[in-house]
């Protein structure tokens, strides 16, 4: 084991301890699961006998006009069409993937500009093994979560004689690689920036930035959006995770798995070449804020 690899596992190891023995980490699981009880628990309410109907359940009618207006009725029922676990899915992991991309982002940015990374370097590790250890935490407690969330939704389902559907499975799985290059794009705003709030700022507006261009490849809605999509999506979809995603996802709908493991193949190449770049950025720059 090189000196690189070895400072990185070492490092891993205290960054995936100090997560377990911390609040954070739970505290977003809860909140995580609550929301998905909450919305397993509407949809069965949302039930009669002609089937699903959003407007039987205050909370999903909020929902389901939302997104009716954004993105049309097609959409709301094909997001639902079996069940309630796919949207579910996405609204319980937003909680912990967001605790864990902005606490490693806010951690490089305080570290970096109290001097703590610097001494570091001055060591066995160095500012790339420092990311990776970062890297290697959150896919880490990722994967736990999603496992405890699938196990969650499973026994939700049986108590309220549902199923997951094929789609959440195949959603699951990609979520996992989508959630590398976010963490990923997180490492790259923390070489970028000197400071905390510079750092979840500049990753804050990227993912955002990525949102609102793949939104507007397939909103109904006119104007600022799709305007801003028509111009910088050629663009900017080759390098956003979301993009990749999305195609993923399009394809598996219509049965070509070849397709959906080259989209996560994709996401995985993105990853490596944002790091790398990560990489350049802090040897060029430094570690000094």
């Amino acid at each position: 084991m090189n000196q690189r690899a070895h400072a990185t596992t070492v490092l891993a190891r205290r960054r995936i301890l100090e997560t377990l023995i911390g609040p954070g980490f739970y505290v977003a699981q809860a909140i995580g699961l609550v929301l998905a009880y909450l919305l397993v628990a509407g949809f069965v309410r949302a039930i009669d006998s002609s089937g699903f109907d959003y407007q039987l359940n205050t909370a999903y009618e909020l929902i389901g006009r939302s997104l009716v207006g954004a993105f049309g009725a097609t959409f709301v029922e094909k997001l639902f069409s079996e069940g309630p676990f796919l949207f579910t899915l996405y609204v319980a992991f937003l909680p912990v993937l967001l605790y864990l991309a902005v606490s490693s982002v806010f951690r490089f940015g305080l570290e970096k500009k109290v001097g703590a990374l610097e001494l570091l370097t001055y060591g066995p590790a160095d500012s790339t093994s420092y990311f990776l250890a970062a890297l290697i935490k959150d896919i880490l407690m990722t994967a736990i979560y999603l496992v405890v969330l699938l196990v969650f939704l499973l026994i939700a389902g049986l108590l309220n004689n549902l199923i997951l559907g094929p789609s959440f499975y195949y959603s699951l799985l990609i979520l996992f690689f989508l959630s590398i290059a976010i963490y990923a794009y997180g490492i790259f705003a923390s070489s970028l920036t000197d400071n905390s709030a510079s750092a979840i700022a500049v990753f804050l507006g990227l993912i955002l930035f990525f949102f609102i261009i793949m939104m507007g490849s397939f909103t109904i809605v006119s104007g600022y959006v799709r305007n801003l999509s028509s111009v910088f999506a050629w663009i900017v979809k080759w390098i956003s995770p979301l993009f990749y995603w999305d195609l993923a996802v399009r394809f598996v709908e219509v049965g070509n798995w070849g397709m959906y493991f080259i989209g996560i193949l994709l996401l995985l190449v993105l990853s490596a070449v944002v790091l790398l770049i990560s990489h350049l950025t802090m040897k060029a720059r430094g570690v000094r804020s």
